[in-house]
């Protein structure tokens, strides 16, 4: 190779590091703690495996929520707290369910109440009647004849991706593409990421009406994961359904199977269901886990730079990738940099995030409005100049591989400056693109720097999101650990730099 090409190489991390004055000891002592005295996958796992589902507003949820405010403690955190976020919906308890096909042969059924569905009274037991309702004219054609039966909604479709990998890394041509983006894309603002989703709950909630008035006694839907049994959808959590059909989610064969069997022959086929749940309104505020690194700086101390991730989960697993993963790097970010004696500057917060699988981003939501503004008006609050950005971590157990700028261009140089030191851990990719989904979002909302990392996929959407196997076994140690690393010394060197994080225009009140 050229000696100049050699040199070059050689000497451009430490011209881009001198700009931005990358802590080339900290960062040393940050991989040394991060990489052989990690603590991640035990906090993960006992996020996953210690309390059950942690779904928004159940005593799984609230049971996590104390032993992580301990953990967090034992890490050298400081001002640990729920912090009160606003109103949520009733909480909601599994007691116990069964779905069983006692003819014309018997089969334990493999399937999950969706979340917030009422109990059924006793045994029901009876015949499917297998429907599908797409539009209008499909309301009109089964009016009037669905009355205490239980309904399949939906037919049998192909399995699709069989010969496909179930886990895989990001290849270094797509994030080299990523890289090259010029276009921001979708969701173009916040408003069109939450938009479609409001539209999809309408269209659920029309839905449900629909079963209520026709007296319809259960519900049965298939898994839309081949492979294992998603859950991710709910009834009721933010409106009063007390009166709710009992819905249930089956795995796509068992669904499929007992749908082909009715079709032949409805009569012959035979369903057993039970199911126990409670709804609980013991304290209807939804909280946020909080914690701080305190800055040292006179001058800056009040400034904030924030991490994050969602607390809760889905019911059907224990929320393993999604996302104790993400909470579980974000104390661990804290702890390695207790560890190592870092002295930020600003003050470091960590947030764990209440109610973001309702997709209304409950959680960070609330707590954007209380402390930084609101994305209707944008009528900001005195916090709002006072963050310098927010880092977000839920994209499951994969490594970190770069960081979405969701259209903040000015911030480009600074994350490439951070990440450059650890191209050799996979890290170096930085995208201009938007990304939604998740709690990032609301930040981006209100102008805020708000940045989402680029992960591996790993087997995240074809085995584990929302579905029975978000448990802690599909965890990755090193990954975790390479994530927590590079967090640490992101959050660490936005903390210290001399400014905050360049920011994109202040987006437009919604008209």
């Amino acid at each position: 190779m050229n000696k100049s090409i050699v040199l070059a190489i050689l000497l451009a991390p430490s011209a881009v590091s001198a700009q931005e004055r990358i802590d080339s000891a900290m960062n040393a002592r940050i991989r040394d703690e991060g990489l052989n005295h990690s603590k991640v996958l035990e906090t993960g796992a006992m996020l996953s495996d210690g309390f059950g589902p942690r779904l928004a507003g159940s005593d799984g949820w609230r049971r996590a929520a104390r032993w992580a405010q301990d953990r967090l403690a034992s890490f050298g955190a400081k001002n640990i707290a729920l912090e009160p976020w606003g109103k949520r919906g009733k909480g909601w308890e599994l007691d116990w369910y069964s779905v069983d096909m006692t003819a014309p042969y018997y089969l334990h059924v493999y399937a999950m109440p969706n979340a917030w569905a009422p109990s059924i009274k006793g045994k029901l037991t009876g015949s499917p009647v297998v429907i599908t309702i797409r539009g209008d004219s499909d309301y009109v054609k089964y009016r009037g004849k669905l009355r205490g039966k239980i309904v399949m909604n939906g037919r049998p479709s192909t399995i699709r991706g069989r010969f496909d990998a179930q886990a895989r890394r990001l290849t270094d041509a797509y994030l080299d593409s990523i890289s090259r983006l010029t276009d921001p894309g979708e969701p173009k603002d916040y408003w069109e990421d939450i938009t479609g989703w409001a539209q999809s709950m309408q269209q659920r909630n029309h839905l449900i009406d629909f079963y209520i008035k026709e007296g319809v006694a259960a519900v049965l839907t298939s898994s839309g994961n081949a492979n294992a049994l998603n859950t991710s959808s709910f009834l009721g959590y933010s409106t009063d359904r007390s009166k709710a059909v009992p819905t249930f989610v089956l795995s796509k064969d068992h669904f499929s199977r007992i749908v082909r069997l009715a079709e032949k022959n409805p009569s012959q086929v035979t369903l057993s269901l039970t199911l126990r749940t409670r709804y609980t309104q013991t304290d209807s505020v939804g909280y946020n886990v909080i914690a701080e690194i305190p800055g040292t700086d006179p001058s800056l101390a009040s400034e904030v730079v924030m991490l994050g991730g969602h607390f809760d989960s889905w019911q059907a697993g224990t929320g393993a990738t999604d996302n104790a993963a993400g909470c579980a790097v974000g104390m661990e970010v804290l702890r390695i940099l207790n560890a190592v004696g870092a002295k930020p500057r600003r003050t470091i917060r960590l947030a764990m995030w209440d109610g973001e699988e309702q997709e209304d981003y409950f959680g960070s939501g609330g707590y954007v409005l209380r402390h930084f503004g609101d994305p209707r008006t944008m009528q900001l609050k005195p916090e709002h100049a006072k963050l310098s950005a927010y880092y977000n971590l839920d994209g499951g157990t994969g490594k970190i591989r770069g960081v979405f700028l969701m259209g903040d261009a000015k911030a480009r140089p600074v994350l490439s400056a951070m990440l450059a030191p650890f191209a050799d851990l996979g890290a170096g990719t930085v995208g201009i693109s938007n990304d939604g989904g998740t709690d990032m979002v609301p930040f981006w909302g209100v102008g805020l720097p708000g940045f989402n990392f680029i992960q591996d996929p790993i087997d995240y959407d074809t085995r584990t999101h929302h579905t029975n196997l978000d448990v802690a076994d599909f965890l990755l140690e090193d990954d975790l650990k390479q994530a927590a690393v590079v967090m640490a010394s992101v959050v660490y060197h936005t903390a210290n730099r001399d400014e905050m994080m360049p920011r994109a225009p202040l987006p437009k009140a919604r008209k």
